[in-house]
Protein backbone atom coordinates (compact mmCIF):
# COMPACT_ATOMS: atom_id res chain seq x y z
CA UNK A 1 0.00 0.00 0.00
CA UNK A 2 2.60 2.56 1.04
CA UNK A 3 6.22 3.17 0.12
CA UNK A 4 7.60 -0.36 -0.14
CA UNK A 5 11.26 0.51 0.39
CA UNK A 6 13.70 -1.07 2.83
CA UNK A 7 15.81 0.94 5.24
CA UNK A 8 18.80 0.41 2.96
CA UNK A 9 17.19 2.25 0.05
CA UNK A 10 16.59 5.95 -0.48
CA UNK A 11 13.11 7.41 -0.10
CA UNK A 12 11.33 8.06 -3.40
CA UNK A 13 7.97 8.34 -5.11
CA UNK A 14 7.12 4.87 -6.51
CA UNK A 15 7.53 5.14 -10.29
CA UNK A 16 4.67 2.76 -11.10
CA UNK A 17 1.32 4.42 -10.25
CA UNK A 18 -0.09 1.13 -8.94
CA UNK A 19 2.63 1.08 -6.26
CA UNK A 20 1.76 4.51 -4.89
CA UNK A 21 0.10 4.78 -1.48
CA UNK A 22 -3.63 4.03 -1.38
CA UNK A 23 -5.97 2.93 1.39
CA UNK A 24 -8.52 0.18 0.92
CA UNK A 25 -12.28 0.62 1.22
CA UNK A 26 -12.17 -1.01 4.65
CA UNK A 27 -9.36 1.28 5.77
CA UNK A 28 -11.31 4.32 4.58
CA UNK A 29 -14.33 3.16 6.55
CA UNK A 30 -12.13 3.00 9.68
CA UNK A 31 -10.90 6.52 8.94
CA UNK A 32 -14.47 7.81 8.52
CA UNK A 33 -15.27 6.31 11.92
CA UNK A 34 -12.16 7.94 13.37
CA UNK A 35 -13.24 11.42 12.26
CA UNK A 36 -16.88 10.78 13.23
CA UNK A 37 -18.13 11.54 9.73
CA UNK A 38 -21.97 11.69 9.89
CA UNK A 39 -24.13 9.38 7.82
CA UNK A 40 -25.37 12.25 5.66
CA UNK A 41 -21.84 12.50 4.24
CA UNK A 42 -21.26 8.76 4.13
CA UNK A 43 -24.29 8.64 1.83
CA UNK A 44 -22.37 10.75 -0.71
CA UNK A 45 -21.73 9.06 -4.04
CA UNK A 46 -18.04 9.94 -3.89
CA UNK A 47 -16.82 6.92 -1.83
CA UNK A 48 -18.44 4.49 -4.28
CA UNK A 49 -17.89 6.44 -7.54
CA UNK A 50 -14.27 7.74 -7.58
CA UNK A 51 -14.74 9.70 -10.81
CA UNK A 52 -17.12 12.05 -8.99
CA UNK A 53 -14.35 13.10 -6.60
CA UNK A 54 -12.86 15.23 -9.38
CA UNK A 55 -16.05 17.26 -9.90
CA UNK A 56 -17.06 20.41 -8.08
CA UNK A 57 -20.65 19.22 -7.82
CA UNK A 58 -19.84 16.10 -5.79
CA UNK A 59 -16.15 16.30 -4.87
CA UNK A 60 -16.12 19.78 -3.34
CA UNK A 61 -18.91 19.31 -0.76
CA UNK A 62 -17.38 16.00 0.34
CA UNK A 63 -13.94 17.63 0.52
CA UNK A 64 -15.36 20.38 2.75
CA UNK A 65 -16.86 17.77 5.07
CA UNK A 66 -13.66 15.71 5.28
CA UNK A 67 -11.58 18.81 6.01
CA UNK A 68 -13.96 19.97 8.72
CA UNK A 69 -14.31 16.63 10.50
CA UNK A 70 -10.62 15.79 10.20
CA UNK A 71 -9.42 19.02 11.82
CA UNK A 72 -12.02 18.76 14.58
CA UNK A 73 -11.17 15.16 15.46
CA UNK A 74 -7.52 14.60 14.50
CA UNK A 75 -5.34 17.01 16.48
CA UNK A 76 -2.46 19.06 15.20
CA UNK A 77 0.17 18.01 17.75
CA UNK A 78 3.86 17.28 18.28
CA UNK A 79 3.53 14.88 21.21
CA UNK A 80 5.66 12.21 19.50
CA UNK A 81 8.67 14.50 19.85
CA UNK A 82 8.21 14.70 23.61
CA UNK A 83 6.16 11.77 24.86
CA UNK A 84 8.08 8.88 23.33
CA UNK A 85 11.36 7.08 23.83
CA UNK A 86 12.46 7.44 20.19
CA UNK A 87 11.51 11.13 19.53
CA UNK A 88 11.26 10.43 15.79
CA UNK A 89 8.54 10.95 13.19
CA UNK A 90 7.53 8.46 10.50
CA UNK A 91 5.99 9.72 7.25
CA UNK A 92 5.34 6.21 5.96
CA UNK A 93 1.67 5.99 5.01
CA UNK A 94 1.23 2.59 6.66
CA UNK A 95 2.54 3.99 9.93
CA UNK A 96 0.37 7.09 9.67
CA UNK A 97 -2.73 5.02 9.00
CA UNK A 98 -2.01 2.94 12.10
CA UNK A 99 -1.38 6.05 14.19
CA UNK A 100 -4.25 8.21 12.94
CA UNK A 101 -6.97 5.70 12.10
CA UNK A 102 -6.49 2.42 13.94
CA UNK A 103 -4.79 3.53 17.14
CA UNK A 104 -6.40 6.92 16.77
CA UNK A 105 -9.79 5.43 17.57
CA UNK A 106 -8.48 4.42 20.99
CA UNK A 107 -5.76 6.94 21.76
CA UNK A 108 -6.89 10.02 19.79
CA UNK A 109 -3.51 10.85 18.31
CA UNK A 110 -2.69 13.25 15.49
CA UNK A 111 0.49 14.86 14.21
CA UNK A 112 2.17 17.83 12.58
CA UNK A 113 1.65 19.21 9.07
CA UNK A 114 3.60 16.58 7.13
CA UNK A 115 1.85 13.79 8.98
CA UNK A 116 -1.65 15.25 8.79
CA UNK A 117 -1.46 16.52 5.22
CA UNK A 118 0.48 13.51 3.93
CA UNK A 119 -2.05 11.11 5.43
CA UNK A 120 -5.00 13.25 4.29
CA UNK A 121 -3.64 13.40 0.74
CA UNK A 122 -3.46 9.61 0.66
CA UNK A 123 -7.06 9.39 1.90
CA UNK A 124 -8.12 11.77 -0.88
CA UNK A 125 -6.23 9.86 -3.57
CA UNK A 126 -7.79 6.64 -2.33
CA UNK A 127 -11.20 8.23 -2.91
CA UNK A 128 -10.30 9.31 -6.45
CA UNK A 129 -9.22 12.92 -5.91
CA UNK A 130 -6.41 14.45 -7.97
CA UNK A 131 -3.91 15.70 -5.35
CA UNK A 132 -0.54 17.42 -5.56
CA UNK A 133 1.69 17.70 -2.49
CA UNK A 134 3.27 21.15 -2.11
CA UNK A 135 5.34 23.01 0.47
CA UNK A 136 5.40 26.38 2.15
CA UNK A 137 7.47 28.69 4.31
CA UNK A 138 5.80 29.80 7.54
CA UNK A 139 5.97 33.52 8.29
CA UNK A 140 7.93 34.47 11.39
CA UNK A 141 5.16 36.94 12.22
CA UNK A 142 3.38 33.81 13.50
CA UNK A 143 6.28 32.64 15.70
CA UNK A 144 5.46 31.86 19.34
CA UNK A 145 8.57 33.81 20.40
CA UNK A 146 7.62 37.53 20.71
CA UNK A 147 11.19 38.68 20.03
CA UNK A 148 11.23 36.82 16.72
CA UNK A 149 7.82 38.28 15.79
CA UNK A 150 9.05 41.79 16.59
CA UNK A 151 12.50 41.66 14.99
CA UNK A 152 11.98 39.18 12.13
CA UNK A 153 8.25 39.37 11.45
CA UNK A 154 8.77 40.22 7.78
CA UNK A 155 10.91 37.15 7.13
CA UNK A 156 10.07 33.49 6.64
CA UNK A 157 11.23 30.12 7.90
CA UNK A 158 12.84 27.67 5.45
CA UNK A 159 10.59 25.20 3.65
CA UNK A 160 8.94 23.71 6.72
CA UNK A 161 5.25 23.30 5.92
CA UNK A 162 3.26 20.84 3.81
CA UNK A 163 -0.08 21.53 2.13
CA UNK A 164 -2.05 20.01 -0.72
CA UNK A 165 -3.58 21.20 -3.95
CA UNK A 166 -6.69 19.36 -5.15
CA UNK A 167 -8.00 19.68 -8.72
CA UNK A 168 -11.75 19.80 -9.32
CA UNK A 169 -13.08 20.23 -12.85
CA UNK A 170 -9.67 21.56 -13.89
CA UNK A 171 -9.46 24.19 -11.11
CA UNK A 172 -7.04 23.90 -8.20
CA UNK A 173 -8.10 24.24 -4.56
CA UNK A 174 -5.84 24.72 -1.54
CA UNK A 175 -6.44 22.07 1.14
CA UNK A 176 -4.53 22.28 4.43
CA UNK A 177 -5.47 20.21 7.51
CA UNK A 178 -2.02 20.53 9.11
CA UNK A 179 -1.70 24.06 10.44
CA UNK A 180 -3.88 23.97 13.54
CA UNK A 181 -5.56 27.22 14.56
CA UNK A 182 -3.38 29.21 12.13
CA UNK A 183 -4.57 27.25 9.11
CA UNK A 184 -7.45 27.97 6.74
CA UNK A 185 -9.31 24.81 7.84
CA UNK A 186 -11.47 25.13 4.74
CA UNK A 187 -10.73 24.32 1.07
CA UNK A 188 -10.47 27.44 -1.05
CA UNK A 189 -9.64 28.17 -4.71
CA UNK A 190 -6.10 28.89 -5.86
CA UNK A 191 -6.97 32.37 -7.12
CA UNK A 192 -5.05 35.62 -6.76
CA UNK A 193 -7.07 37.99 -4.59
CA UNK A 194 -9.43 35.36 -3.21
CA UNK A 195 -10.76 36.31 0.23
CA UNK A 196 -13.26 34.67 2.56
CA UNK A 197 -14.21 34.05 6.18
CA UNK A 198 -12.59 30.86 7.48
CA UNK A 199 -13.27 30.60 11.22
CA UNK A 200 -15.48 33.60 11.98
CA UNK A 201 -14.73 36.41 12.40
CA UNK A 202 -11.27 35.70 10.97
CA UNK A 203 -10.80 36.30 7.27
CA UNK A 204 -8.19 34.73 5.02
CA UNK A 205 -6.89 35.78 1.64
CA UNK A 206 -4.56 34.55 -1.07
CA UNK A 207 -2.27 36.80 -3.11
CA UNK A 208 0.28 36.14 -5.85
CA UNK A 209 3.15 38.41 -4.84
CA UNK A 210 6.80 38.59 -3.89
CA UNK A 211 7.88 38.34 -0.27
CA UNK A 212 10.25 40.91 1.32
CA UNK A 213 13.18 38.46 1.21
CA UNK A 214 14.58 38.30 -2.32
CA UNK A 215 17.80 38.96 -4.19
CA UNK A 216 16.29 41.07 -6.98
CA UNK A 217 17.36 44.70 -7.09
CA UNK A 218 13.79 45.78 -7.83
CA UNK A 219 10.68 44.30 -6.28
CA UNK A 220 8.97 43.99 -9.67
CA UNK A 221 11.77 41.61 -10.70
CA UNK A 222 11.45 39.45 -7.58
CA UNK A 223 10.09 35.93 -7.75
CA UNK A 224 6.42 35.65 -6.80
CA UNK A 225 4.82 33.08 -4.56
CA UNK A 226 1.32 32.29 -3.32
CA UNK A 227 0.93 34.15 -0.02
CA UNK A 228 -1.71 33.09 2.49
CA UNK A 229 -2.63 35.88 4.95
CA UNK A 230 -4.98 36.16 7.93
CA UNK A 231 -6.97 39.02 9.42
CA UNK A 232 -8.07 38.08 12.93
CA UNK A 233 -10.35 41.05 13.62
CA UNK A 234 -11.76 42.32 10.33
CA UNK A 235 -13.67 45.58 10.07
CA UNK A 236 -16.46 44.91 7.59
CA UNK A 237 -17.49 48.58 7.56
CA UNK A 238 -13.95 49.76 6.78
CA UNK A 239 -12.21 46.87 5.01
CA UNK A 240 -9.33 49.12 3.96
CA UNK A 241 -8.40 49.43 7.65
CA UNK A 242 -8.03 45.69 8.11
CA UNK A 243 -4.71 44.53 9.51
CA UNK A 244 -3.49 41.52 7.53
CA UNK A 245 -0.67 39.31 8.74
CA UNK A 246 1.24 36.83 6.56
CA UNK A 247 0.81 33.20 7.67
CA UNK A 248 2.82 31.33 5.05
CA UNK A 249 3.83 31.42 1.42
CA UNK A 250 3.89 28.42 -0.90
CA UNK A 251 4.59 27.21 -4.41
CA UNK A 252 2.71 25.00 -6.87
CA UNK A 253 5.85 22.90 -7.32
CA UNK A 254 5.27 19.26 -6.43
CA UNK A 255 7.36 18.12 -3.47
CA UNK A 256 8.35 14.47 -3.17
CA UNK A 257 8.52 12.10 -0.18
CA UNK A 258 12.27 12.64 0.04
CA UNK A 259 11.72 16.40 0.31
CA UNK A 260 9.36 15.96 3.25
CA UNK A 261 11.73 13.50 4.86
CA UNK A 262 14.40 16.20 4.99
CA UNK A 263 11.94 18.92 6.06
CA UNK A 264 10.52 16.74 8.82
CA UNK A 265 13.99 15.85 10.06
CA UNK A 266 14.90 19.53 10.47
CA UNK A 267 11.68 20.54 12.20
CA UNK A 268 11.91 17.47 14.46
CA UNK A 269 15.51 17.92 15.57
CA UNK A 270 16.70 21.51 15.18
CA UNK A 271 16.85 23.62 18.37
CA UNK A 272 15.60 26.48 16.13
CA UNK A 273 12.30 24.66 15.61
CA UNK A 274 9.77 25.45 18.33
CA UNK A 275 8.41 21.91 17.90
CA UNK A 276 11.51 20.64 19.69
CA UNK A 277 11.11 22.81 22.80
CA UNK A 278 7.33 23.29 23.10
CA UNK A 279 4.51 20.83 23.72
CA UNK A 280 1.56 21.59 21.43
CA UNK A 281 -1.89 20.10 20.79
CA UNK A 282 -4.76 21.79 18.90
CA UNK A 283 -8.23 20.68 17.88
CA UNK A 284 -10.70 22.75 15.91
CA UNK A 285 -14.25 23.09 17.25
CA UNK A 286 -17.51 22.71 15.30
CA UNK A 287 -20.96 24.13 15.85
CA UNK A 288 -23.73 21.81 17.09
CA UNK A 289 -25.01 21.25 13.56
CA UNK A 290 -21.58 20.06 12.42
CA UNK A 291 -21.67 22.45 9.48
CA UNK A 292 -18.93 24.94 10.29
CA UNK A 293 -15.83 25.39 12.44
CA UNK A 294 -16.30 28.03 15.13
CA UNK A 295 -12.99 27.99 16.99
CA UNK A 296 -10.24 25.90 18.54
CA UNK A 297 -8.93 24.56 21.81
CA UNK A 298 -5.15 24.60 22.17
CA UNK A 299 -2.59 23.33 24.65
CA UNK A 300 0.69 25.22 24.38
CA UNK A 301 3.31 24.25 26.91
CA UNK A 302 1.42 24.53 30.21
CA UNK A 303 -1.67 26.53 29.24
CA UNK A 304 -4.92 25.47 27.58
CA UNK A 305 -7.06 28.12 25.88
CA UNK A 306 -10.28 27.99 23.91
CA UNK A 307 -11.06 30.52 21.19
CA UNK A 308 -14.59 30.84 19.81
CA UNK A 309 -15.81 33.73 17.68
CA UNK A 310 -12.44 35.41 18.07
CA UNK A 311 -12.72 35.49 21.87
CA UNK A 312 -9.95 33.69 23.74
CA UNK A 313 -10.56 32.11 27.15
CA UNK A 314 -7.93 30.49 29.34
CA UNK A 315 -9.37 27.15 30.41
CA UNK A 316 -6.59 25.67 32.49
CA UNK A 317 -3.01 26.14 33.56
CA UNK A 318 -1.17 22.88 34.10
CA UNK A 319 1.00 23.00 37.19
CA UNK A 320 2.40 19.46 37.01
CA UNK A 321 3.12 16.85 34.40
CA UNK A 322 0.17 14.85 35.71
CA UNK A 323 -2.06 17.90 35.10
CA UNK A 324 -0.96 18.09 31.48
CA UNK A 325 -1.39 14.38 30.79
CA UNK A 326 -4.85 14.46 32.39
CA UNK A 327 -5.83 17.53 30.34
CA UNK A 328 -4.71 15.89 27.10
CA UNK A 329 -7.07 13.00 27.80
CA UNK A 330 -9.99 15.01 29.20
CA UNK A 331 -10.02 17.93 26.75
CA UNK A 332 -8.37 16.54 23.61
CA UNK A 333 -9.18 12.83 23.87
CA UNK A 334 -5.46 12.01 23.66
CA UNK A 335 -4.41 9.15 25.91
CA UNK A 336 -0.73 8.53 26.55
CA UNK A 337 0.60 5.14 27.54
CA UNK A 338 2.82 4.87 30.68
CA UNK A 339 5.98 4.46 28.58
CA UNK A 340 5.03 7.57 26.57
CA UNK A 341 4.45 9.63 29.71
CA UNK A 342 7.87 8.61 31.00
CA UNK A 343 9.53 9.46 27.68
CA UNK A 344 9.43 13.23 28.14
CA UNK A 345 12.79 14.83 28.85
CA UNK A 346 13.44 16.23 32.31
CA UNK A 347 13.76 19.79 30.99
CA UNK A 348 10.33 19.57 29.32
CA UNK A 349 8.57 18.06 32.33
CA UNK A 350 6.21 20.27 34.33
CA UNK A 351 7.05 20.23 38.04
Amino acid sequence: MAHATTAALQTQMPLDPKDRPRYSKQQLETYFKRIKLPQRYLDSRVPSEPALARTKEHGLPFLHALTRYHTCNVPFENLELHYSAHKTISLNMDDLYTKFAERGLQFGRGGRCMENNGFFATVLRSLGYDVRNCAGRVSRSQAPNPEIREKQGQTYDPWNHMLNLVRLDGAWYVVDVGMGAMGPNVPYPLEDGFETVSVAPRRIRLQWRSIPEHAAENEEDAQKLWCYDVCRNPNDEKPDDNQWAPAYCFTETEFLPQDYEMMSWFTSTSPRSFFTYSVLCTKMLMDEAGEKIVGDVTLFRDKIARTIGGQRELLRECKTEEDRVEALKEIFGVELMPEEREGIKAEMRLQ
